[in-house]
C-alpha cells in the first residue's frame, strides 16, 4: 500500500534474485553433461572426424568454384555443371552421417552390401538345386506350374 512491498511480495523477489543467481551455474552443468558423449565421439570416433573433414574440404571446393559470381550464375552452374553438383551432394551425405553419429546413430556403410550379395547366391544356388535335381526337380517344376497357373487364372 502506498509504495510499500508486503512481506509475500518481498519474499516473491528474493527467491527470483536466489533462482536467477543460480540459473547461470546449473545452465552450464546442464550443457556440459549434455555435451560430453557428443564430445566423446569427436575424440575417439574416426568415422566422424572423417565425414567432418569431408564436409569441410567439400564446403570449400564449392566456394572456390563459385567465389566471385552472382546468384543467378550460381544456379546455372547448378543445373547445368555436374562437378559442382556433386560436390555439393558430397557435403550433404558428409552432413547427414556426421550428424547421425553425433547423435549415436548406426550408419549403414555405403555400397558395402556383400553380405546382401552372398544371400542372394544361396538362395539362388538354392533355388537351382531344387530345380535341377533329379530327385527334386521335376517335383519342384510341377508345383511351380500349378501356382503361377493359379495366380494367373483369377
Amino acid at each position: 500500500m502506498f509504495g510499500r512491498k508486503s512481506r509475500a511480495e518481498k519474499l516473491r523477489e528474493q527467491a527470483e534474485r536466489e533462482a536467477r543467481a543460480h540459473l547461470p551455474l546449473a545452465s552450464i552443468a546442464a550443457a556440459i553433461s549434455g555435451a560430453r558423449p557428443i564430445l566423446e565421439r569427436l575424440l575417439y570416433d574416426d568415422e566422424l572426424r572423417k565425414n567432418i573433414q569431408d564436409l569441410v574440404e567439400s564446403v570449400q571446393e564449392i566456394a572456390n568454384e563459385v567465389q566471385g559470381e552472382r546468384p543467378q550464375e550460381i544456379l546455372s552452374r547448378l543445373w547445368d555443371d555436374d562437378k559442382l553438383r556433386g560436390s555439393i551432394e558430397s557435403a550433404s551425405a558428409a552432413a547427414q552421417t556426421g550428424s547421425k553419429r553425433i547423435r549415436g546413430e548406426r550408419v549403414r556403410s555405403e555400397g558395402g552390401g556383400a553380405g546382401r550379395k552372398i544371400f542372394l547366391l544361396v538362395l539362388l544356388g538354392g533355388l537351382a538345386y531344387l530345380f535341377f535335381s533329379p530327385q527334386t526337380g521335376e517335383e519342384a517344376r510341377r508345383l511351380l506350374k500349378e501356382t503361377v497357373g493359379a495366380i494367373t487364372s483369377d
